[in-house]
């Protein structure tokens, strides 16, 4: 499970896409610091340099003066030209440096003046200096400086350890890998209605087709061949069911009459062999038969009597029992099972186990046939049984116990398809008589 949410699309797009947008982020924030960074010095010089003055402007007695900022005095001994003047709100200033001499009358009107940037970076010779308000221990202060450090690519680096900036690309960060996941959850949303609709398609629901009207454009030409070959298998399926279906019928015809012909013959056990050999054979047609009528849909699934329709199809057998010196009983502990399905298909599966047991017994068989409460129908015998490692196998088309047995291992596998279509189950196992029993459970239907 959890290589498969590693390994879907869904997840790699995600992870692209998140990487993808931070790689970008960043890149935005490195080309865009400088022209802003620029912006917001005017004149090219590092304002940042404000905030130091401010932290270093303390008051003592009543006046404001330089402390010991070990900043600002760095800043001074890297450049000598470097120089401010701070003015409080009541006037008083402090300031140091070499003041350049043009500035003097301006730094008298510094008070009414908030931000501000004079000089000129086309002409670096000409001195410049900006001017902006910060709060320091002294109280709001007007400074004005110049000469101090300028804009250069130390400032890129002091930028992305902003904090304001790292939270805005945090958060940002937080919100991409939370709604881009969420938009590929809903612009792959058809997709998973597709694969649904694909876990639904079975041989038995012909006519199933992905929906494509919600999947991605380049999805669709997968979905529209993948219905293509649905329309394909449903049509050779088609065909499939058409040629057995009409197998099967025309075989009636040459059955039947070889079992008119067979009954004029002599007794004799040939006869009773061919006799039971024919009724096979027509049974098997007429199950195909049924498989068909079920699978098109044309046989009406009604309510009938469990009890009667195996004490019918015991009477039905009792003849070609009788003949092939083998005896039969029916036997049941409940008057009435009622039950939904295809009756006729039901009798011919119960008249299959019946000829399984007149052909697998042995000489002198005694078969039972039985119905329980439970919705329950066993078919055993006093024969040799079926040996437990091959149980899970008869079932197999073609599969035979015995390869010298007679049939050709149809009977058994069409008796399961007939009763799994009922929605029941078949299973084999040890009759109380030693032999094999053969037990079909239908869902009961209350009243």
């Amino acid at each position: 499970m959890i290589l498969g949410h590693w390994n879907s699309l869904r997840y790699k797009l995600t992870r692209k896409l998140v990487l993808l947008q931070i790689l970008a982020l960043v890149a935005f924030a490195l080309i865009a610091s400088v022209p802003i960074s620029r912006f917001a010095s005017g004149v090219g010089l590092d304002d940042r340099i404000v905030g130091v003055i401010a932290e270093a402007i303390t008051v003592e007695n009543g006046v404001p003066t330089i402390g010991a900022g070990k900043k600002l005095a760095a800043i001074s001994t890297r450049f000598p030209n470097f120089w401010y003047y701070a003015r409080t709100e009541d006037g008083q200033v402090v300031s140091d440096g070499p003041i350049p001499e043009a500035f003097g009358p301006a730094l008298e009107y510094l008070g009414f003046i908030s931000f501000g940037d004079f000089g000129s970076e086309d002409f670096p010779e000409v001195a410049s200096l900006i001017v902006r308000q910060a709060n320091s221990d002294a109280g709001p202060l007007h400074i004005a400086t110049g000469g101090g450090p300028r804009f250069s690519w130390l400032s890129v680096g002091l930028l992305f350890a902003n904090k304001y900036f790292v939270i805005f690309s945090a958060a940002l960060s937080l919100v991409l890998i939370i709604a881009i996941p969420l938009t590929l959850r809903r612009a792959l949303r058809g997709l998973d209605k597709v694969a649904k609709e694909a876990a639904m398609i079975d041989v038995d629901q012909p006519g199933m087709r992905l929906t494509p009207d919600e999947i991605p454009l380049e999805m669709q030409p997968l979905v529209a061949a993948f219905n293509d070959a649905l329309v394909r298998l449903d049509d050779g399926i088609e065909r499939r069911q058409r040629f057995m279906a009409d197998a099967a019928h025309e075989l009636r015809t040459p059955i039947a009459i070889l079992q008119t012909r067979v009954e004029l013959l002599s007794s004799s056990p040939e006869r009773t062999q061919l006799m039971l050999d024919v009724a096979r054979l027509s049974n098997l047609a007429d199950q195909l038969l049924d498989l068909q009528r079920i699978d098109i849909g044309r046989s009406r699934f009604e309510t009938f009597d469990l009890v009667k329709l195996g004490a019918e199809a015991t009477a039905e057998m009792a003849p070609l029992v009788i003949a092939s010196q083998d005896e039969i009983a029916f036997e049941s502990d409940v008057e009435t099972v009622p039950v939904s399905g295809d009756r006729v298909a039901m009798t011919r599966a119960v008249t299959n186990l019946i000829q399984n047991a007149i052909t697998h017994a042995g000489k002198s068989a005694r078969i039972t046939v039985k119905v329980a409460g439970d919705g329950t129908l066993t078919v055993d015998d006093n024969g040799p049984g079926i040996d437990p490692s091959q149980r899970a196998k008869i079932f197999e088309p073609f599969y035979r116990v015995k390869p010298s047995t007679r049939g050709a291992g149809l009977g058994l596998n069409l008796v399961q398809e007939i009763v799994l279509r009922h929605k029941g189950t078949i299973k084999v196992g040890q009759s109380p008589n030693g032999g094999a029993a053969f037990t079909i459970a239908l869902p009961r239907v209350e009243a």
